[in-house]
């Protein structure tokens, strides 16, 4: 895990918080003559994945067994399939909050496919042509823009990356996964909850397990509130009154915006009210049609992410998970607005031209009529 994250960290780099890559190909795009209003949604053409992400593997391994229900009915081993299912991907929505999806939430979504009243295996088949003819559409377009090897080589890099990028944050929620047994035994040596030892430093640990020294006052405090820095060789963590001093400093100024901006990650448009989404306790309150708006989206989210009418997010670039997600179920999609959750709130009605990408307020939650 270590491993792979080190190296997937590069089209982070590249990418999420400054776009300096993402404006550097559509720059190119530019010098070999593409309009304006047209650049966007070739950018989001030519990097498209070639390849299948773990997100979409694994939608389509279930949809198969949903499918083989619908035709032969939930018998005996539909129920072997989905635990196989279970077994194989349940800790995907792990993260840090420590959920993670049961046996029985698996087989309720497989009800719920097979009591749609949709006919599955025409779905199955509808996408998978969907899938040919955008990579279809994506050779067309190299041979009519005639774009050299080397910026070639750049734009795939950008689907590898996307592709990649979904196995990282896999490996990811699998490591949290099976680190939470490791902290709960901390917690359990040092009398602290699986919450406090999260708020630990590694070297506060080896110090509180080998020398019996510990601050329990600094870890509840920590909780309460605190900001953590880090660069290498140095971790400091500061709370109360420091810490809300630092934290003010990042503030946005958001007085009267009604429009936000942000990259391209899936084009299209949508008007919808907005719900703010971080945690999957939150996605009770989404609704079919929704502008889901979060900081950025991880795994735990996808359910609410499919009934979105459009995504935005404050972080990301055009390889996040957001505009991943997005492109696979074909939804719009901004990322990158950086203010987008202190902008928007509950109820807000928005249009986003994620063409453009432009977020804009057409109506706010306690406006008059």
């Amino acid at each position: 895990h270590t491993k792979y994250y080190q190296w997937c960290w590069i089209p982070v780099g590249s990418d999420m918080f400054h776009a300096n890559l993402t404006e550097r190909l559509k720059q190119y795009l530019r010098t070999i003559g593409v309009i304006e209003n047209k650049i966007n949604e070739y950018f989001v053409l030519l990097t498209q994945p070639t390849k299948k992400s773990l997100i979409q593997t694994e939608h389509e391994e279930f949809l198969k067994i949903a499918i083989k229900a619908q035709k032969d009915k939930i018998n005996s081993e539909i129920h072997k399939l989905v635990q196989k299912h279970y077994e194989k991907y349940f800790y995907v929505s792990h993260m840090w909050i420590g959920k993670i999806s049961s046996f029985e939430y698996y087989f309720k979504e497989l009800n719920k496919l097979v009591n749609s009243g949709v006919n599955l295996e025409t779905d199955y088949k509808k996408e998978q042509k969907k899938l040919a003819a955008t990579l279809k559409k994506r050779q067309e377009l190299i041979k009519k823009l005639k774009i050299k090897e080397s910026w070639l080589t750049l734009f795939n890099g950008f689907g590898d990356f996307m592709v990649t990028k979904i196995y990282r944050r896999f490996a990811q929620t699998y490591a949290l996964y099976k680190i939470e047994y490791i902290l709960k035994e901390i917690g359990k040596r040092l009398k602290l909850s699986l919450k406090e030892v999260r708020f630990m430093l590694s070297n506060e640990v080896k110090k509180a397990l080998l020398l019996n020294k510990i601050n329990r006052k600094e870890i509840k405090e920590r909780i309460k509130y605190c900001v953590y820095y880090a660069e290498k060789g140095k971790d400091i963590i500061f709370i109360k009154e420091k810490a809300k001093k630092i934290a003010k400093t990042t503030e946005a100024k958001i007085e009267d915006t009604i429009e936000i901006k942000g990259q391209t990650g899936c084009i299209g448009k949508a008007v919808g009210v907005v719900k703010l989404i971080f945690r999957p306790k939150d996605m009770g309150k989404m609704k079919k049609g929704d502008i889901l708006v979060s900081i950025a989206t991880d795994p735990d989210i996808v359910p609410a992410m499919k009934k979105a009418a459009a995504i935005v997010t404050e972080q990301g670039g055009v390889t996040s998970h957001a505009a991943i997600v997005s492109r696979e179920l074909n939804i719009p999609c901004v990322i990158g607005t950086k203010i987008a959750t202190k902008v928007l709130k509950d109820g807000d009605k928005v249009e986003v031209d994620a063409n453009k990408g432009v977020v804009r307020k057409i109506k706010c939650l306690n406006q008059k009529n």
